[in-house]
């Protein structure tokens, strides 16, 4: 073999086996910093996702509740115009039937969760569409409400200016001043008055996407419902009404409107807390000087005491949508060790019935909203 061919075989041979290990060493380094690389950006992904995902259902939780406070109280009576004793309310959807759930009778009222691990507050808003509520239409003539149904149980109002159609709820009462919520189901010409019109109020059975809100005789008998309304009956416009109360059920913002449907629709996921408390004035004045939760006397306030609620607080608890990753070295999540508070100085959220709550990064909103209808009405 002549020395040009051997030095040809020399240069076709392999790689030796300490080049290959050499190369496999580096290649195996590369990929650890690789895989640390792609780790590292997926963790500040994974974190940027969630903390994106809390801010929006924060944000969105906090004002949908905003937007209805800011409508309470519209196209409601004052308390100076209709003075009720008693609130008289009736539900039926074919399945369950009684008083209309947590009626607030006022334009916000809010239900104390308590403390109890999980616990949350609720929150009611009630506000109609009339631009007529506060004006009183008397009666032609004295009405026989029980039995419904009849001639006599009918409304016939002094005039039809301002009156909402069929479908609308207006307030009856009289000098007495019970208050029964009823709902128009028919509106026809008075021959008697021909500016005016007869009104109707017929009971049903009604379904859970369609509830009726008129009761039978046998509802009003037992419940103590005046049969009569004979000094100075009249009624009040509200037009259509919306009763709508959020709380937060497994985890979620949960809002049901008692009238339109009885039905919950979640609203936003990841919430774990909810809480709210009255901003409420001295007498006489318009400025909030206190905040109170809704315990004790606030839990059921007088109308006097509601006259002194000006705003309220709310504030919305969300915690990220992803489970963090234990650290290394430890055997149980630390990414949050202290409960979440409400606001500054405000009550923290018991989430301990929660095993894993310490695994997720939370986050509150909070809020302040006037209670402005009431403040238009010129409460004191």
């Amino acid at each position: 073999m002549s020395l040009l061919q051997q030095a040809a075989r020399r240069h076709q041979r392999g790689f030796s086996l300490v080049e290959i290990l050499v190369g496999m060493a580096v290649g195996f380094v590369v990929t650890i910093i690789i895989y640390q690389v792609i780790s590292t950006y997926e963790g500040i992904k994974r974190s940027t996702t969630s903390g994106a995902d809390t801010q929006q259902n924060g944000i969105f939780s906090l004002s949908t509740i905003e937007r209805d406070v800011r409508a309470a109280g519209w196209g409601l009576p004052t308390a100076t115009v209709m003075p009720c004793a008693t609130y008289l309310t009736y539900y039926s959807t074919g399945a369950a039937s009684g008083a209309v759930p947590n009626f607030p009778n006022t334009p916000v009222r809010i239900t104390d969760g308590g403390t109890a691990a999980g616990a949350s507050d609720s929150i009611t808003m009630l506000w109609g569409t009339s631009i007529r509520s506060n004006v009183r239409n008397v009666l032609l003539q004295n009405v026989t409400a029980n039995p419904p149904g009849t001639p006599a149980a009918n409304l016939q109002p002094t005039s039809n200016v301002g009156m909402s159609s069929v479908g609308g709820f207006v307030w009856l009462t009289d000098d007495a001043n019970n208050c029964a919520l009823t709902r128009i189901t028919a509106s026809v010409t008075n021959p008697a008055s021909t500016t005016s019109v007869i009104l109707s109020h017929d009971s049903g059975t009604g379904t859970a996407t369609a509830p009726v809100y008129n009761p039978p005789a046998a509802f009003m008998t037992a419940n103590g419902w005046p049969a009569t309304y004979t000094s100075n009956p009249r009624i009040f416009d509200v037009g259509a009404l919306t009763q709508r109360t959020y709380s937060v059920v497994g985890g979620s913002l949960i809002s049901r409107d008692f009238f339109s449907s009885m039905t919950e629709a979640e609203l936003a996921n990841n919430v774990v807390g909810l809480k709210a408390q009255y901003g409420i004035s001295a007498a006489g004045s318009q400025v909030v000087n206190n905040w109170v939760s809704a315990t004790g006397t606030w839990a059921t306030p007088s109308m006097d005491d509601f006259k002194r609620i000006k705003a309220v607080r709310i504030a919305v608890v969300v915690r990220s949508p992803l489970k963090e990753r234990i650290k290394s070295g430890n055997t149980a999540c630390d990414t949050t060790t202290a409960a979440p508070a409400s606001w500054s100085g405000g009550p923290a959220l018991d989430l301990s019935n929660d095993a894993d709550w310490r695994c997720y990064r939370y986050r509150s909103f909070e809020t302040v909203v006037p209670v402005r209808n009431v403040l238009w009405a010129n409460y004191s």
